[in-house]
């Protein structure tokens, strides 16, 4: 589709023209970088330079009401909340990605509302990775740090400007809506973007053999590197709370004497009460089980049920790992195992 260009002078002016959407973007708090929702644009920079965390939350919410009732039935139910849209600004084409491996899970036999409507309400702006960060191994996964799948809209960095480029019928919307800030691309702006793109590629130093691991995984699942890998894993679930494509979650009814409400929250594989049966009886009652599940369920069953690995190379895991359990060690490790 067309390519425009927006002069860095005139980012703020773009994104107060989108009022009328409840706007996400990467905004730095104290260290941390979280993706929060921005009202006035021209008072919350946003920052395009560090790895935010999770835009994922945007759409399938850390904690969220499902829904209320009280003797005469259900009261607020999340999955009819407005048509509001929302746009999501500034995510890495990572990120994006990761919506389209979790889409089959919440699409599946029994289609889960509340993130879908979320999902279809939400517009996708991503920037391009320039500068790929310390544990980026996208690349070993099939991505790219200029990767346009499932974005709306994707702008990559030029000296002064973004080159912006439209890539769905809601990203023409966008820019129809904003027209007034956009100055047709050159040739010459185009040929810089494929530069960058190259060099971006060529900068991602970490990367991974993950050809055939599906299959090495059928036959180690009682191999004692499992016990060898879980030696400094504490599991505290950072992994898992900081991953783009996980997706466990539990539930919780809470209840007084006349109402109550019905609470979905994040949950981790990685927790010893995640298994925990209520006989007293947990499958996996150990480090090594619990870190063994998380690596086969991202590179074997979520291949065999949907056909493509759960893990899209953020690094994040490794990067925030409190003890250095580096998964594309692990993952080398597998590999070379007889």
């Amino acid at each position: 589709m067309s390519a425009l260009i927006l002069q860095k002078d005139r980012l703020t002016d773009f994104l107060s023209l989108l009022y009328e959407y409840t706007l996400w973007a990467p905004v730095q708090r104290d260290t941390v970088t979280l993706f929060e929702v921005i009202k006035d644009p021209k008072n919350t920079p946003v920052d395009l330079e560090h790895q935010a965390s999770l835009a994922k939350r945007s759409i399938f919410p850390q904690s969220e009401e499902l829904f209320s009732f009280d003797q005469s039935g259900i009261l607020n139910d999340a999955s009819k909340e407005g048509s509001k849209e929302n746009i999501i600004f500034g995510i890495r084409p990572c990120d994006a990605r990761s919506f389209r491996i979790m889409d089959p899970v919440f699409e599946g036999t029994m289609p889960d509302p509340y993130y879908l409507n979320r999902r279809q309400r939400t517009v996708l702006v991503g920037i391009a990775c320039r500068e790929p960060f310390a544990n980026c191994f996208c690349t070993s996964l099939g991505g790219n740090p200029f990767s346009q799948e499932g974005l709306d809209l994707i702008l990559t960095e030029l000296d002064g400007r973004f080159f912006v480029e439209v890539l769905s019928e809601k990203g023409k919307e966008i820019v129809e809506k904003t027209a007034s800030v956009f100055t047709p691309a050159s040739a010459e702006d185009g040929k810089q973007r494929e530069d960058l793109a190259k060099r971006s590629e060529g900068a991602i130093k970490r990367k991974v053999d993950l050809e055939g691991i599906t299959e090495k995984l059928n036959g180690i699942f009682e191999h004692p590197v499992w016990k060898q890998m879980a030696s400094k894993c504490t599991a505290c679930g950072i992994c898992t709370y900081t991953c783009p494509t996980c997706y466990c979650f539990d539930m919780q009814d809470e209840t007084t004497l006349r109402k109550g409400r019905r609470v979905r929250n994040w949950d981790s594989c990685m927790f010893a009460e995640y298994t925990l049966h209520a006989s007293g009886h947990n499958p996996r009652p150990t480090r090594a089980e619990r870190l063994r599940n998380r690596i086969y369920h991202k590179f074997k069953f979520n291949v065999d049920n949907f056909g493509t690995f759960g893990c899209v190379g953020c690094g994040r895991c490794i990067s925030l790992c409190p003890f250095n359990v580096d998964l594309i060690e692990n993952l080398s490790t597998i590999k070379s195992l007889a």
